[in-house]
């Protein structure tokens, strides 16, 4: 029944003020974020009586924003669970700081006349304190920033581009001074371009996260992240029919495997014993996640399919979330230009969280001397 079919039987039940009651519940409920920002017209009206709504006006503003944004990310990426922003002001005296407190990250900031600023700062400190905060524990402080950045950048395009200069202004600009960041805020701007910079690089950075292992060697997980950002930048970067360039990727920290589906002369044959007989060996590794990526004609879609039936019938892999169908842009004849794409998602539904001294010897330590 749509929400439509119930409002119309309230109304036919139930008295006018039941009916906008619930309506209200129903819409407080389903739209919070949307509500947030909504009211930052009625803060600008108050204001005119009531010179302290500025700051709610402000801090609506960050909020709404902010938290329909990491909401949208649900979308993105498969059982993400989106965490919240609370604005508190303090006074001069007052030292700034940020907490977490009921799956919302308080942050309590001093105002100041430029409210882009105020927007670009908050939203930054979010970003640095409430994304990837597991993973951080095992990336570079470089990979750190530079994913923060981008995150930033994508934020403040889709909801607020005003600020942008501002953005560039503080943060942006002066953090590309440094090659390495610049470098890598490059690779994920092309990795964005085919579609994967949230729904599979922060998607695995996620998982890494939740690991934790005995002995972590922090440079050997920075290196296989550094290779996992490269192998996704060739593959946003091959054109259409490109043989020579790898086509799957084993992690051993991240314990993940990408397997790309596009060859026509394998598609063609009907065989997929090679596909399932490629993820049967990730399995027999301990490997707890396969992305399955491939161009989204139905051919393609249902040879897909095919491979996956067969994997969950005979392995402890299953399908972690719904395909995603989503537009990619890649290299066609030297130019990018936009194709429908297939990312499907494979997980070991009793994935090893705890990597103790005698699993990590037996399956982490091997992979790294081979």
């Amino acid at each position: 029944m749509s929400a439509f079919d119930i409002f119309v039987a309230l109304l036919k039940y139930c008295s006018p003020p039941v009916v906008f009651m619930f309506l209200g519940i129903w819409l407080a409920l389903h739209y919070q974020e949307k509500l947030q920002k909504w009211s930052v017209v009625f803060w600008k009206f108050i204001r005119i009586f009531w010179k302290k709504a500025e700051r709610k006006i402000i801090s609506n503003d960050i909020e709404g924003r902010v938290n329909e944004f990491t909401k949208s990310l649900e979308k993105e990426m498969a059982n993400f669970q989106p965490i919240g922003v609370q604005i508190q002001w303090v006074e001069e005296s007052e030292s700034p700081s940020a907490f977490f407190s009921d799956d919302k990250l308080i942050i309590r900031m001093r105002g100041h006349r430029d409210q882009n600023k105020n927007f670009v700062y908050a939203s930054m400190v979010f970003i640095s304190k409430a994304i990837l905060t597991k993973a951080k524990k095992y990336i570079s402080k470089t990979q750190k920033e530079s994913v923060d950045l981008f995150i930033g950048k994508k934020l403040f395009e889709k909801e607020k581009p005003q600020v942008i200069g501002r953005f560039f202004e503080d943060f942006f600009s002066p953090r590309m001074e440094s090659g390495k960041i610049a470098e890598l805020i490059e690779k994920y701007n092309i990795i964005d371009k085919a579609g994967l910079f949230f729904p599979l690089l922060v998607q695995e950075l996620t998982f890494l996260g939740e690991k934790v292992f005995w002995h972590r060697r922090n440079d050997r997980i920075i290196v296989e992240v550094t290779n996992f950002i490269s192998f996704l930048e060739d593959y946003a970067n091959r054109e259409i029919g490109e043989v020579e360039l790898p086509q799957n990727f084993e992690g051993i920290y991240s314990r993940c495997g990408i397997m790309i589906v596009a060859r026509a002369y394998k598609r063609e044959l009907g065989n997929i014993s090679p596909y399932t007989d490629y993820i049967n060996g990730l399995i027999e590794k301990r490997i707890d996640t396969v992305y399955i990526i491939g161009p989204a004609f139905e051919t393609n879609v249902k040879f897909i399919d095919q491979i996956v039936g067969q994997v969950e019938q005979e392995g402890s892999l299953k399908k972690y979330a719904e395909p995603r169908r989503y537009k990619a842009k890649i290299m066609i004849n030297g130019e990018r230009q936009a194709i429908n794409s297939y990312l499907l998602v494979l997980r070991n539904p009793d994935a090893v969280r705890y990597f103790d001294e005698e699993y990590q010897k037996e399956f982490i330590e091997p992979s790294l001397n081979e």
